[in-house]
């Protein structure tokens, strides 16, 4: 097992935990300038790891790499035991592999050990997590773009969607693949980029970074029938450039919601729901 230290502006740091989407990241220590923090791997995922992590530090324009280390197979799993707990998010609460959950109202998803733990589930997934409960229904077909973990496709599938999973990363492949079996649910999980998904959805989920919905509005626009939930836009200003970019390509806004991130100097972090724009 390593353990990669890596450093990056504070500033910076929230819109990283997005577009890492959904892997765990230990904090080691942050300030109003700076975050350093971890990420563990196991040896064969280690170089995908470090050149995805290396590809959203091009693209970010900062971040470097501290140490690598190797750690003790037996005490990386303790850590992530340690500090790996239930979260609820209503309908689900999401749970580490080896927990059982004995309740009645919520919706287990299990989430099996991984590239690293403390995942805490960012504010952008909680979002999207809460907003599947109320538009995803049983017998839809669900897209989960950018899948990483796949945690929301699984959601998606525990309502009894039928759901297809896509992710430019082999590392996130093979999560979502693992997190579906460890449910008990089916989901196409595939290696594949948004402009290389065809067809139509119900539903299309896209926890995403601003530059990619930049890139694919129109595409994504293109692949849904009744729902587009977004998320993954943090702050006012990528909030109000997301907004034009939806109206631009007729859709239209029925929900927004929104979460204060982490970082105390930080802004909200925000999620929507879209249809298309009736035509009269």
């Amino acid at each position: 097992m390593k353990k990669l230290i890596y450093s990056l502006p504070a500033s910076l740091f929230e819109i990283f935990a997005v577009e890492f989407n959904g892997y765990g990241i230990e904090i080691l220590n942050r300030d109003e300038r700076e975050v350093v923090f971890a990420v563990y791997s196991q040896e064969e995922e280690l170089e995908g790891i470090k050149a995805g992590i290396n590809g959203i530090f091009e693209e970010l324009g900062a971040g470097s790499l501290i140490l690598e280390e190797e750690v003790p197979e037996e005490n990386w799993e303790e850590k992530w035991k340690e500090n790996f707990r239930p979260i609820e998010v209503p309908p689900f609460i999401i749970i580490p592999e080896w927990e059982v959950y004995d309740g009645e109202e919520l919706i287990p998803v299990k989430l099996k050990i991984g590239m690293a733990f403390g995942t805490g589930l960012h504010p952008s997934t909680q979002m999207a997590l809460s907003l599947i409960g109320k538009f995803v229904k049983e017998r839809d077909k669900v897209l989960d773009i950018g899948t990483g973990t796949g945690v929301l496709a699984v959601a998606s599938a525990k309502l009894g969607a039928e759901v297809d999973a896509v992710d430019i990363q082999e590392e996130a492949v093979r999560e979502c693949k693992d997190n579906a079996w460890e449910n008990g649910v089916k989901v196409n999980c595939v290696k594949k980029s948004l402009n290389e998904v065809e067809g139509t959805y119900d539903t299309v989920l896209a926890n995403l970074q601003i530059d990619i919905f930049r890139e694919g509005m129109e595409k994504l626009a293109g692949l849904f029938k009744k729902y587009l939930i977004i998320s993954g836009i943090y702050g006012q200003k990528e909030r109000e450039e997301l907004l034009k970019m939806a109206e631009k390509h007729g859709l239209n806004l029925i929900e927004q919601v929104s979460k204060k991130g982490e970082a105390p100097e930080g802004g909200s972090w925000y999620a929507f729901v879209f249809t298309h724009k009736q035509v009269h």
